[in-house]
């Protein structure tokens, strides 16, 4: 609005016509000079200006502009401004004071947080652990970011939020790399069973790669499969492929769809200790486990 000011036209006319519907006032002191509904990009940058200069652009529309996709619906817009500075927030504008400022790059013409400080924003203002892990899960994945890289942002960071992001943290630490993982690991928890290995590459002893698990008990030489292809992107065959090249190594596989992990949890426990009985009944496969 000040700009305009500048240029000669007077506050009432500019009220006016907001109040009229011909212009919009998405934030305070900011104007858009029409009627119609404001594209995001037309959002973001009124946000921006009503934050004020050297404000940036972070949270699920900064991780989104950098290539994540498995991240919530979020449709507030998330900046960050220095700690001197005061604007209030608003129901769809999240104003966040930091004594850090971000190092930034430029994505679609707008600069934004780089990608652990935005997924790291994301991650603290949600509730949902599941949503956590598909989001630091899909940045490692993707190899985007590391579990140490985000952990050392997380320390250095506001500690508002973060208790939920650090446990969940933990897991990806140990090899889970998926929301449907993180629920195989809580049941994994419950069952007795001996510690598993997340996402281990199994090799012959002559150095051939033979499988990833989604998990395995060394011990007996059992693998668990989710078979989740929301999660893990592959043809259905090569799934199947794969079960037989470990069951022909002499490796017991208990597979699962996600699904029946939260629905059926006590039953697929039971399943996985009958399956963990025949393994220990059994000589253990001579392969070489590498942890992920």
């Amino acid at each position: 609005m000040a700009a305009l000011v500048d240029l000669g036209m007077r506050r009432e006319t500019i009220a006016r016509r907001v109040r009229a519907g011909v212009w919009l006032r998405p934030f305070p002191g900011v104007i858009i000079m029409q009627s119609g509904a404001p594209t995001r990009e037309q959002l973001i940058l009124a946000a921006l200006l009503y934050a004020g200069d050297g404000a940036v652009l972070t949270g699920a529309e900064a991780v989104r502009r950098q290539g994540l996709r498995r991240l919530p619906e979020i449709p507030e817009l998330h900046v960050l401004v220095e700690e001197d500075r005061h604007r209030r927030c608003l129901p769809t504008l999240v104003v966040e004071r930091t004594a850090r400022p971000p190092a930034t790059v430029e994505r679609d013409g707008t600069v934004v947080a780089t990608l652990d400080r935005a997924v790291l924003d994301t991650a603290r203002r949600l509730t949902d652990r599941d949503q956590i892990r598909a989001l630091l899960a899909d940045a490692v994945q993707q190899r985007r970011s590391t579990p140490d890289r985000l952990r050392d942002e997380l320390d250095a960071g506001n500690q508002r939020g973060s208790a939920l992001v650090r446990e969940v943290l933990g897991e990806i630490a140990d090899g889970i790399r998926s929301a449907s993982e993180g629920w195989g690991r809580d049941l994994h928890a419950r069952s007795g069973l001996p510690p598993m290995l997340w996402n281990p590459r199994l090799y012959f002893p002559g150095g051939r790669f033979l499988a990833s698990p989604d998990g395995y008990l060394p011990c007996v030489g059992m693998a668990w499969e989710n078979d989740s292809l929301e999660f893990h992107p592959v043809e259905e065959d090569d799934t199947a492929r794969r079960r037989a090249d470990m069951i022909a190594a002499g490796v017991i596989v208990a597979h699962h769809r996600p699904r029946r992990l939260r629905t059926e949890p006590e039953r697929v426990i039971e399943e996985l200790r009958a399956h963990y009985r025949l393994a220990a009944s059994r000589p253990t496969p001579d392969l070489v486990v590498v942890p992920a």
